[in-house]
């Protein structure tokens, strides 16, 4: 089946962590934080971890915990997923310096 690694912030503690998922994955998760435990209540779609939160109540099922192991945590986002917060000028400044660095390779 296949994966996919998905970035997910803690609201409690604001380190970010990864999550290796199978993208058939549906239905009601408890995702805990591995670095303060914190339990995050989320609907999870297609194996992409969603903003829409269920409440803990009986009556939701809740197929399982996602518990991610301590060493996925880190202090920032990786590079991919910073390029899409870029504004449009910051992305085009971006992407100019990786042209350049290419293109400046050849020429030397």
């Amino acid at each position: 089946m296949p994966r996919q690694i998905i970035e997910f912030e803690c609201s409690s503690c604001a380190k970010i962590f990864d999550i290796n998922l199978n993208t058939s994955l549906n239905g009601n998760y408890r995702v805990h934080c591995p670095n303060c435990d914190h339990i995050h209540y989320r609907v999870v779609k297609d194996g992409k971890i969603t903003i829409e939160r269920f409440p803990d109540r009986s009556d939701n099922p809740l197929i399982e915990d996602i518990v991610p192991m301590k060493s996925c945590c880190h202090e920032t986002r990786t590079e991919t997923d910073k390029d899409c917060y870029f504004s449009a000028m910051d992305g085009a400044n971006f992407l100019h310096q990786l042209w350049k660095e290419k293109f400046s390779a050849r020429s030397a």
